[in-house]
């Protein structure tokens, strides 16, 4: 368990949790389970929520749907904030009005997490290097568990883990951004690239949220680094923990790609991992995965060969550059996680053959200039634009890259279908979030995918 700045909540401490998705629910379920007086408050109220709501007042929290009030807030001595609710909203500015502590539930989690923790945040690649490690301390023989910004809360599995237990976290920066004390004995920055600059307003104010999981590390923790990455390799400037970094560009301390193999170099544990011929995914960004979470189950002491052995057989994660078929010639491949444009270049570059990209939905305050770039344009054969910002992709396309408008998804598929030849590949990557036409990303790929198999071959 890790310092925390305020008195642990317990019986009779009134805690107010501000919104009720995933991680707002188990914070709700988890203070309950500790006796708290929970009040929920939350602006929706859709049948979903007016449900969840009835099941949490039935545990006996008090709830209020459709607004926030100032009461909920006043009352409390702790909030705990859901991630979809930015930092300006009135009744975080109530409680900073009261000195009321806001957290997170990922930071509520980690006070009562009784095993070691692992948090793995960035821009681009966090739910499959978090998978990775997992998988890798699973064929160890360690338990681990994988939770967080992946889509299961830190809360709801703390039963689970032990001190034997490896909690290996996923972190956004909407978890880190209200942190008091949250840390863990190991905090990696993968990479950090435009993106949810609609919240955090800057670049600078996006960089700073991902440095926040450095900002409470102790001299005996470890931060991984990202060496190939200029604003990931400036933090270590910021860090007061030991460091370890990885890169597919030189050789460092940590893990390194040389001669086609990947290297692992810690103090008291090195040797060859597996050559990137034996990875199930090869491409530059997956063999980047693969020595980041290589180079953190070394700093749990886990063998490289044991690494190499578990990244070969490692098949990636529901749409993450998911193949899903192959029409008359023409590959399919499900990439609805991709929300940012650096992920979408990536899905681009790792692509078989020229591409028929399908993109759009909700920006994040990206930049689509580099679609436009000689080296990204050479692969791209043209675009179908869906969502609320098509236009904007469409603008940074105009006069590189030919590109059509779909009204939806489906339109989209048949579209982008009619485009392309055998040998080339139609890739959903969005690089937009999904909220204005789908729940979620998860929505979004699962009906791509269902298009794309209701098609005759």
């Amino acid at each position: 368990m890790i310092e925390h700045p305020v008195e642990r909540p317990g019986p009779g401490t009134p805690v107010t949790v501000l919104g009720l998705a995933r991680s707002g629910i188990a914070a709700a379920r988890f203070l309950l389970k500790l006796g708290c007086a929970v009040r929920i408050s939350e602006l929706s109220r859709t049948p979903a929520v007016r449900q969840v709501s009835k099941d949490l007042e039935e545990a006996g929290a008090l709830v209020e749907n459709g607004r926030h009030t100032r009461e909920f807030i006043e009352g409390s001595v702790l909030v705990v904030l859901s991630p979809g609710i930015p930092l300006s909203a009135p009744p975080v500015r109530w409680a900073a009005e009261r000195g009321i502590p806001v957290v997170s539930e990922l930071e509520l989690g980690s006070w009562y997490c009784a095993g070691q923790t692992v948090a793995v945040t960035g821009s681009n690649g966090k739910s499959t290097v978090v998978s990775m490690l997992g998988k890798i301390l699973e064929t160890a023989g360690r338990k681990a568990v994988v939770c967080g910004n992946i889509g299961t809360p830190l809360c709801s599995v703390l039963n689970r883990i032990g001190p034997e237990t490896v909690a290996v976290l996923e972190v956004s920066s909407f978890q880190l951004e209200p942190s008091l004390s949250f840390h863990a004995r190991i905090g990696c920055v993968l990479n950090v690239t435009d993106n949810h600059l609609d919240r955090h307003g800057s670049f600078a104010d996006y960089r700073a949220a991902k440095a926040r999981l450095f900002a409470h590390q102790s001299h005996g923790g470890w931060a991984v680094l990202n060496a190939d990455d200029a604003v990931s390799l400036r933090m270590s400037r910021e860090v007061r923990a030991q460091q370890a970094f990885f890169s597919r560009r030189k050789e460092v301390t940590g893990a390194f790609l040389r001669g086609g193999e990947l290297w692992l170099n810690l103090p008291g544990l090195s040797g060859k991992i597996c050559g990137v011929e034996e990875l199930s995914l090869q491409a530059p960004h997956d063999q980047e995965n693969g020595l980041a979470a290589a180079c953190m189950a070394g700093l749990l002491g886990v063998a490289p060969e044991i690494s190499g052995r578990a990244l070969s057989s490692f098949r990636g994660l529901p749409h993450r550059q998911e193949w899903i078929a192959q029409r008359d010639g023409v590959t399919f491949i499900n990439d609805s996680k991709s929300t940012t444009v650096a992920s979408g270049l990536r899905a681009i570059e790792a692509a078989p053959g020229p591409v028929v990209l399908i993109a759009g939905g909700r920006d994040k305050g990206g930049d689509f200039r580099p679609l436009s770039f000689e080296a990204v344009a050479r692969k791209l054969k043209a675009a179908v634009l869906i969502g609320e910002d098509g236009p904007k992709i469409a603008h940074s396309l105009k006069g590189t890259v030919p590109f059509k408008k779909a009204r939806d998804l489906g339109e989209a598929v048949r579209t982008a279908f009619g485009l392309a030849r055998p040998g080339e590949c139609v890739l959903l990557s969005p690089m937009c979030t999904s909220f204005d036409m789908f729940r979620n990303f998860e929505d979004r790929g699962e009906k791509f995918t269902r298009l794309v198999q209701a098609m005759e071959s």
